[in-house]
């Protein structure tokens, strides 16, 4: 049992519970990592931020979704694997290509591959990547931009990540749902 407040729109500190009834209008459901970091108005409005801005860089739908799954399948946190293979299928990722992520196997698709690869050098290498893996990056089709907003989605997941680990969130069953193909 968590030490931490499962919180909804009517039980958040002020200005978390205004934001957390926006979100639940978007999902149709609080997902319990909003539900926990509401405790701090403060990191909930930064981790949608951040999501929405990471949203907007000019790595594609599925390529974030691969960046997003790589960092939370690394961090082991299962929450954020369930959440990034639903929004993976919703964003049409292949359904090899999420699975190879998460078993940390070659991918089909040689780009993806390469980004998955590079998302992993940042992880474990906490951002010490060797020029020639940069360049190889580079070399795959990717932008200088791209190796910056690769660095971005680390920090998104890397936020929401220890979060879930420290909270013991659990996925919603909406997202299970979703991972699963059956929503």
């Amino acid at each position: 049992m968590s030490i931490f407040t499962q919180h909804s729109d009517m039980t958040a500190p002020a200005g978390a519970a205004e934001v957390l009834a926006k979100v639940k209008d978007l999902y149709g459901f609080i997902p319990n990592l909003g539900a926990y970091v509401s405790e701090s108005p403060l990191v909930l409005d930064a981790v949608l931020n951040l999501d929405r801005a990471f949203d907007k860089v000019s790595l594609t739908p599925q390529e974030r979704q691969v960046v997003l799954l790589t960092v939370s399948t690394l961090n082991g946190c299962s929450y954020c694997k369930t959440v990034h293979t639903a929004l993976g299928r919703r964003a049409e990722v292949d359904g090899a290509v999420l699975k190879a992520v998460i078993a940390l196997e070659p991918l089909p698709d040689r780009k993806l591959n390469a980004l998955r690869d590079f998302t992993r050098k940042v992880v474990e290498e906490k951002g010490w990547v060797k020029e020639d893996d940069v360049q190889k990056f580079l070399m795959s089709g990717f932008t200088k931009a791209q190796v910056f907003e690769v660095v971005m989605g680390v920090a998104l997941k890397t936020l929401t990540n220890y979060s879930n680990h420290l909270a013991g969130a659990v996925p919603n069953p909406e997202f299970i749902a979703m991972a699963e193909g059956t929503a």
